[in-house]
């Protein structure tokens, strides 16, 4: 078996399998044509690509819904398992997890067959959705090219004759209610399979096809191969599953440029539905986020921990009881196998930490009597989650409180048959911890069988804490979920059967600055005109008090200059305002309140780059009897600026059409020359700026 050839990304509206007519939608319903060639989607109101194997979504041809925001959503069977949101281009064009698109929120989902996803918009009561189609690529094999030794009589290219196969395998289930044979295609794209993109001397082999396409169902329009060119054939077994699409290819050129290109499979949905779906099965593709910067897809997330549990000690014990659920995880992501639970607190500030494989309770031994400690827990599914705080409890207070976890509890508190309601708690303290809550002790009230536990705040924002209900004897709580550096009132209840206290006993406390985020990278730096961007990765809170606020993305330019500073709220920025050819330093900072964390910058990422002139080329003519050349374009830089123009692929080299081409005050430039070098049969030719932009184009040959 011979490998493909490794390639870049790309976008998807390169593989489309056929055009779709954009038409305006006024329901939710769209019945689709029935008659739809093989090879060729039917018209709708857009089109909803699916790239399974790189977690990516397109939406295409949604003019009538330009500008409005879409909401893409992947839902498997009642659960979402992936969202993302961003706005609709004036072509109809959005995509997600893509170089140049929006990212999706808080997780990359991966996306199998028999998933949907669902479009709505911002602006109107209009959604469109698509069912993930079965097919995909397994293998690509090559049966290697062996030459006839045929010599065509008058063949300029001198072509390498004889032949070889290549051979498409994928799978699909036949029991997919959502996938039509009729409605199928494989391709191989490959654009050095144009003739015009064929570098000079190089064997142009007989295809002309940058996408060649194989139907299971051919028809006239749409047949497999071109005769004498190139042959096809394709076929689906329902017994096994198995599709398996060939190329024949007489040269030898047709025979690597199919191989080394990209294979595809494509399925659109068949049936009346609201929408049309196709869906691209790439081969050799890796799951998760195709885009840096990007939250990583389920299996590379830490897992959820739990942030509620049952604490229990058992009177004149020297143990704490804890008992929680497993919450809820993303879907896919690894199994949560193992626990981390420690008790912090005591006279020495002591830490007693045990590990759980498996199971949901532990039991904290050897801690000091009559003490107070924090419980804290970490879930571990191939990673560590951040630590969260389960809350406080006395040790061998007979007590149990807390949530809903299933260990034994502590002794059950007697029952409440008060008459008369308790008296008020005295000496309460609010002291402020270092996982950026308030833990809050009182002396005990005659008659309460509990006590309630609430903090406010006058601070515009400031996150405000559930009450916490704490069962009698025990006087102390601990409250979570504050807003670091914040100054609360602690009010503390007592409650019986007959009602509550008349007036709360109160203290104020200010929660501890916030702590600086975790740890975090700059994954990609991307050099623009008279700008740079930048992408990381998502920053973590240092603590639960402390949510990350923002970013700062700075350039330091080299020369001594003065850095250039700009706000982010997401994972990607553009600082503006730079100067092309100078060389920058990027940094980024992520923010909690005052508190900063630099983001660190890994060895496979440069983040010293120069910002470039961007040229264009608006016109290229060339007339060969005359070896006439007009050509005109645009710079972006335009202050001293120029252009030079040579032929080849190559920017910055070849044989010279023109140098030092003047760029104009309005960023114009152009060039007539008459009697210049011939162009090559690919009419590849180059401009480079002394502003450092380059491009390579084509040439328009007139006759």
């Amino acid at each position: 078996m011979l490998p493909p050839a490794s390639r870049a990304s790309r976008s998807p509206k390169r593989l489309m399998a056929g055009g779709l007519a954009a038409v305006t939608v006024t329901s939710a319903a769209v019945t689709l044509a029935s008659s739809a060639q093989a090879g060729t989607p039917p018209t709708g109101p857009g089109n909803i690509e699916i790239f399974n194997k790189r977690s990516m979504v397109a939406l295409e041809g949604y003019v009538a819904q330009a500008g409005q925001e879409a909401t893409v959503e992947v839902i498997r069977g009642t659960e979402t398992i992936g969202i993302g949101r961003g706005t609709v281009d004036e072509t109809g064009f959005l995509e997600f997890n893509h170089p140049g698109g929006e990212c999706w929120i808080g997780v990359t989902p991966t996306i199998k067959p028999g998933d949907e996803v669902k479009v709505s918009f911002s602006g109107e009561a209009f959604t469109d959705s698509a069912i993930t189609a079965s097919p995909t690529v397994t293998a690509v094999e090559g049966s290697g090219f062996t030459p006839s030794g045929e010599v065509v009589p008058g063949d300029p290219e001198n072509r390498v004759r004889g032949t070889g196969t290549v051979a498409i395998r994928g799978t699909y289930d036949p029991g997919d209610p959502w996938w039509d044979p009729a409605r199928f295609v494989i391709e191989t794209v490959n654009p050095e399979n144009d003739d015009d993109k064929t570098p000079p001397g190089e064997d142009p082999g007989l295809s002309d096809n940058r996408a060649m396409g194989i139907t299971l169902v051919p028809d006239a329009e749409h047949p497999n191969g071109e005769p004498g060119l190139w042959d096809a054939s394709a076929t689906a077994d329902p017994a096994t599953g198995e599709i398996v699409g060939t190329y024949t290819l007489y040269t030898e050129a047709d025979y690597d440029r199919v191989l080394e290109g990209d294979h595809v499979f494509a399925a659109w949905m068949a049936g009346e539905e609201p929408a049309l779906g196709l869906t691209q099965n790439e081969f050799e593709e890796i799951p998760g986020p195709g885009m840096g910067g990007c939250p990583p897809s389920p299996d590379g997330q830490v897992p959820t921990a739990p942030t509620t549990a049952q604490l229990s000690s058992v009177a004149d014990s020297t143990s704490v009881t804890v008992a929680w659920e497993t919450p809820t995880q993303p879907a896919d992501a690894p199994e949560v196998t193992g626990y981390r639970v420690a008790a912090v607190g005591g006279t020495h500030a002591e830490q007693e930490v045990a590990e759980r494989t498996g199971g949901t309770t532990v039991s904290l031994d050897g801690l000091e009597a009559g003490a107070q400690y924090e419980i804290k827990i970490e879930a571990f599914n191939g990673q560590w989650s951040a630590q969260q705080s389960l809350g406080t409890i006395t040790v061998g207070s007979g007590t149990s409180t807390g949530g809903t976890g299933g260990g034994s509890g502590g002794e059950t508190p007697p029952p409440d048959n008060s008459t008369q309601a308790p008296a008020a708690p005295t000496d309460v303290t609010a002291t402020a911890n270092d996982s950026g809550g308030v833990d809050v002790s009182w002396t005990a009230a005659d008659g309460a069988a509990s006590y309630e536990v609430s903090a406010t705040t006058d601070a515009a924002g400031a996150a405000t804490p559930v009450t916490t209900t704490v069962q009698a004897p025990a006087t102390t709580a601990a409250l979570s979920g504050l807003t670091a550096g914040t100054s609360y009132t602690v009010s503390v209840t007592a409650v019986n059967a007959a009602g509550s206290t008349a007036a709360a006993e109160t203290a104020s406390v200010t929660t501890n600055a916030a702590a600086a985020p975790a740890a975090f990278n700059l994954t990609r730096v991307i050099p623009g005109h008279e700008q740079i961007t930048a992408e990381w990765t998502a920053a973590q809170p240092g603590n639960a008090a402390s949510p990350v606020t923002g970013y700062d993305l700075t350039a330091t330019p080299a020369d001594g200059g003065v850095a250039v500073t700009t706000s982010a709220t997401g994972t990607t920025g553009t600082v503006a305002g730079l100067r092309n050819g100078v060389e920058y330093t990027v940094s980024v900072t992520a923010k909690s309140g005052t508190a900063a964390t630099t983001g660190t910058v890994p060895a496979s990422v440069d983040n010293t780059v120069a910002p470039n002139d961007v040229v264009t080329v608006t016109r290229a003519q060339y007339r060969a009897d005359k070896r006439e050349y007009k050509i005109q374009g645009t710079a972006q830089d335009t202050t001293a600026n120029r252009v030079h123009l040579r032929i080849g692929d190559v920017a910055g080299s070849g044989t010279t059409i023109q140098l030092n081409v003047p760029v104009a005050a309005d960023g114009t430039w152009s060039v007539d020359l008459r009697n210049g070098p011939a162009l090559p049969r690919n009419n590849r030719f180059n401009v480079v700026s002394d502003s450092g932009a380059s491009l390579v184009t084509v040439m328009t040959r007139s006759r």
